[in-house]
């Protein structure tokens, strides 16, 4: 057995928590240093949906737990099956997808975690296409991300891993084109004035909250069950069965909050104690 980091590294202006106008790029400043002070530390900052994160229905419903609220036992050796749904720059998972590789799956097992690989997070793409990683993701369609919800709730699953950097329909009517299509140095990161002032003006009838066009497969997939995107380096695991294990940072209040996913992998790794 061997254990295998899902972690998408954060550094500086990394493309998840970049591109959009409520993003926040991640910065790592020194606040103390070795030679002036004798010991190395920073300041760092970054939006809740930076990297790999783990994301809950409290992003669209005020009453559901928030990140403080969970049973972290639960996130902790999670049996997961890992399935194989193979997508290229900007492709959708479609409701035949799910049909094809979930439900005729005899692997997946009542209630284990879903790991749905594409390929997407593999050899570090995430550093040689920079915001484009983000940009043109494979993301889920309306219909996929429907058809995923009621068998993952047939099958009493709750938690779902994915390398595509983002669920949902990438804010194709209004946020990409008016937002994250422009230049870095065209689009300023929140807190700038460019983006709060964007940012008064992305109702939800323009797309915000999980309306349509912009994220309506995200809101789907968040209030069925909790999604963890961005995972990376899924192309190392060689079980179908795998055990993993979430952390999400521990932040009081929080809907969501960038989390470190470690999978255990191996002949021994699946199998039901």
């Amino acid at each position: 057995m061997k254990t295998v980091n899902l972690t998408l590294p954060l550094y500086p202006f990394m493309p998840v928590g970049n591109v959009w106008a409520w993003d926040s790029p991640f910065q790592l400043t020194p606040v103390t240093t070795h030679g002036r002070q004798g010991v190395a530390t920073h300041h760092m900052s970054f939006h809740s949906e930076a990297g790999t994160r783990l994301m809950l229905g409290a992003c669209y419903d005020d009453d559901a737990p928030r990140i403080h609220e969970l049973d972290y036992g639960t996130l902790v050796d999670r049996e997961t099956v890992v399935i194989d749904i193979p997508k290229q720059a900007g492709e959708e998972i479609e409701a035949d997808d799910i049909e094809r590789a979930v439900v005729g799956d005899p692997d997946y097992r009542d209630g284990d975690a879903v790991l749905l690989r594409t390929g997407w997070g593999d050899d570090e793409r995430y550093r040689t296409l920079g915001d484009e990683y983000a940009t043109t993701t494979p993301h889920f369609s309306l219909d996929g991300a429907k058809r995923l919800a009621e068998v993952m709730t047939e099958r009493g699953s709750d938690l779902m891993l994915t390398d595509c950097a983002y669920i949902g329909n990438l804010g194709e009517g209004f946020m990409f084109p008016e937002w994250a299509s422009r230049k870095p140095w065209d689009r300023p990161p929140f807190p700038s004035p460019q983006a709060r002032t964007y940012m008064r003006h992305y109702t939800p009838e323009r797309g915000a909250g999980g309306g349509a066009p912009d994220w309506g497969s995200s809101v789907v997939l968040h209030l069925a069950m909790s999604p963890v995107a961005a995972v990376a380096n899924c192309g190392a695991l060689r079980s179908k069965r795998v055990r993993v294990t979430v952390l999400p940072l521990f932040l009081a209040g929080a809907e969501g909050a960038p989390c470190t996913v470690l999978a255990v992998d191996g002949d021994e790794a699946g199998e039901a104690r």
